[in-house]
């Protein structure tokens, strides 16, 4: 059978001024986990600074059932002259990520080692200020969204994991930075052209994400990559403790379709963090076999 990894993640930012829900946010947390695990399965929490220290308890239970608490970033929430982090300078970046760590370290005693910026917004400072600080992953980018007004710009990115690049976001290899970019439909782009069509819960029923899970399972088999994962997300400000919540309804439909799909193609489904899929990155393609042998793909 195929190993194919499923990477679910979830933005938090509930703490966030237009949002100002924390309770909102807990219970959120508590309900994208608690359908994970109902499945046999764990995800990603990307957390923003503001909510690491009131949900210290959660994500410690978290923690302790396998989900992974990695670091989310709107920089103006912390201070920073911007909502994105594509638009500020590498030291300023090195500043405000610095400062998210040193909360994360305070509050639950580790540092986070993977990382997304809250809107996908990056430049060619980004990978390298991350690798540079500590970080062994990140799930940054959404191949093809053309969105300047946040500085997230991503038409032409690679579409699947790979080693990051240190001059150039939309380039493979030189950096030993995993980058797993969020799933998207590369043919398939919405509001207005500017935003691929991504496995984000929230956009649209299961059954239309059916029809992606099924195009990018189908696409990375076709391609043998060294990783072969799914990045569903969402974020934590739709109540998914809910059992009458539509976003919940829809978050099981697409693990249930998720498992139909594996089951058809014969696939060894494997849940994992966005920790645990940079890991296995590494294990499949040593960096210093991919810097070696670039664009090379396993036997």
């Amino acid at each position: 059978m195929t190993d194919f990894r499923i990477c679910w993640s979830i933005d938090c930012e509930s703490a966030r001024r237009e949002i100002g829900d924390l309770a909102l946010g807990r219970r959120a947390i508590e309900g994208f986990c608690e359908i994970l695990e109902s499945a046999g399965w764990k995800g990603t929490l990307f957390v923003i600074p503001e909510e690491v220290e009131p949900l210290a308890d959660l994500l410690g239970r978290a923690a302790d059932c396998g989900h992974e608490t990695a670091l989310h970033l709107h920089p103006d929430e912390s201070g920073c002259e911007s909502a994105y982090l594509g638009a500020l300078s590498r030291e300023q970046q090195t500043e405000a990520v610095g400062l998210a760590c040193e909360t994360f370290k305070r509050a639950l005693g580790v540092l986070p080692v993977s990382m997304r910026p809250g809107f996908g917004s990056a430049n060619d400072s980004t990978f390298p200020m991350l690798a540079e600080l500590g970080f062994r992953q990140t799930s940054a980018s959404f191949p093809g969204r053309r969105m300047s007004s946040l500085g997230s710009n991503w038409a032409g990115a690679p579409l699947f994991a790979h080693y990051a690049n240190p001059n150039n976001r939309f380039l493979e290899g030189g950096l030993d930075l995993v980058e797993i970019p969020i799933s998207v439909d590369w043919e398939t782009m919405i509001w207005g052209g500017i935003h691929p069509q991504d496995l984000r819960v929230e956009n649209t029923d299961a059954k239309n994400h059916a029809y992606v899970i099924r195009k990018i399972i189908n696409r990375q088999l076709q391609e043998n990559l060294p990783l072969k994962v799914l990045v569903p997300f969402t974020h934590n400000i739709f109540d998914y403790s809910d059992p009458s919540n539509f976003r919940r309804q829809t978050m099981e439909g697409m693990i249930g379709e998720i498992r139909r799909c594996g089951e058809e193609l014969g696939l060894l489904l494997q849940s994992c963090t966005v920790a645990e899929a940079g890991a296995a990155y590494r294990q499949a393609m040593p960096f210093s076999i991919a810097e070696r042998n670039p664009g090379c793909r396993p036997e």
